[in-house]
């Protein structure tokens, strides 16, 4: 695993984490015991919801990144030593 696959993986988990949380937050509004109030729970879990979804998207993006330079750098390899 290179160092952007490992970055990507750890920003999706990040997204993921996230995601998790904005529902766990929405899940709890009706029947939960708390003193955050329903607007702000719904609130936070928008905006957990955009970032989630924001970073999975950037950890898509590197993945396909670093596996696209991955080929080229096979690809040069190739060209190097005379493989087709």
């Amino acid at each position: 695993m290179n160092n952007g696959n490992a970055r990507a993986s750890l920003i999706g988990i990040v997204g993921a984490y996230l995601l998790y949380t904005a529902y766990d937050l929405f899940r709890n509004e009706a029947g939960a015991d708390t003193t955050m109030s329903p607007a702000v729970r719904i609130l936070f879990s928008v905006f957990f919801v955009l970032a989630g979804i924001a970073l999975l998207v950037l950890a898509v993006r590197i993945w396909r990144r670093s596996a696209k330079e991955e080929k080229e750098q096979q690809d040069r390899d190739d060209e190097r030593t005379g493989i087709q």
